[in-house]
């Protein structure tokens, strides 16, 4: 092999291997919640830990593949992402099927699923236990925050169009500043409900930043039935700025 063709080839051969090492691990784990097992995928940054952690939480239509997509963004940026299944496989295509679908698991057993994905990571040692978040959409909006609440070892939440608590004393218990990311469109998260939450959150002493998009509904997953029209690009590179900026000052990137 002449001298200039043999050095491209460990030029190419060297390029194509850090492309191979930067791509984040996928690993399919099962997480135990009681005598119940719990599907989970983990997605793991391809640096040295330990990392910062999120924990993933699907919206009304289960482990999508924008889902998984999310959480392997999160990993590129350096975050061990476990994306929790709480549909346990089951991928409704009708958002009739999501709701009944969704309906039909009691809180109590969701806050379990979650809490054996926070033990998981806190037993992890490429895991920093003090920087241990979550983020949802949809309804895992809402169980974002509910666990955020219940578990003290989760340092911020973030909620893409979830349901909020608007109790003070039930927000008292958060343990760091959260982070709101809603639709100005969305009927089902009205602006009243926003500002009562924001007003609740003052109340009991935490901090949230609330961003709203007024031209918006349910805007981040444009795969999602419950989407309409076409993808507002800018909001969603805008909203992921901000979350991505909130993880990093609040998991100490």
């Amino acid at each position: 092999m002449r001298p200039a063709i043999f050095l491209v080839a460990l030029v190419l051969a060297g390029f194509a291997a850090a492309q191979t090492t930067s791509t984040p691990s996928e690993t399919a784990i099962k997480l135990k919640a009681g005598n119940t097992a719990v599907r989970a995928l983990q997605f793991r940054p391809a640096s040295a830990g330990p990392f910062p952690a999120v924990v993933v939480l699907h919206g009304d239509f289960g482990l999508t593949a924008w889902v998984k997509q999310q959480a392997r963004r999160l990993a590129e940026k350096g975050y061990l992402a476990l994306a929790v299944d709480r549909y346990d496989g089951e991928l409704p295509k009708t958002i009739e099927d999501a709701h009944i679908l969704d309906r039909g698991l009691e809180d109590e057993r969701v806050i379990a699923a979650i809490k054996a994905a926070v033990d998981h990571l806190a037993d992890n040692k490429d895991v920093r236990k003090a920087a241990i978040g979550v983020i949802g959409w949809d309804s895992g909006g809402g169980f974002a925050l509910d666990a955020a609440i219940a578990d003290r070892r989760l340092r911020t939440a973030v909620v893409c169009y979830g349901r909020l608590t608007t109790d003070p004393k039930t927000l008292a218990a958060l343990q760091g500043p959260m982070l709101g990311i809603f639709g100005g469109k969305d009927e089902g998260i009205p602006p009243e409900t926003i500002a009562q939450f924001q007003k609740a959150m003052s109340k009991a002493g935490k901090t949230a930043a609330v961003h709203v998009y007024p031209a918006c509904g349910c805007f981040m997953d444009p795969d999602s039935p419950h989407f309409a029209g076409q993808p507002d690009r800018a909001a969603i590179a805008d909203a992921w700025g901000k979350i991505e900026a909130h993880l990093a000052k609040t998991h100490g990137r």
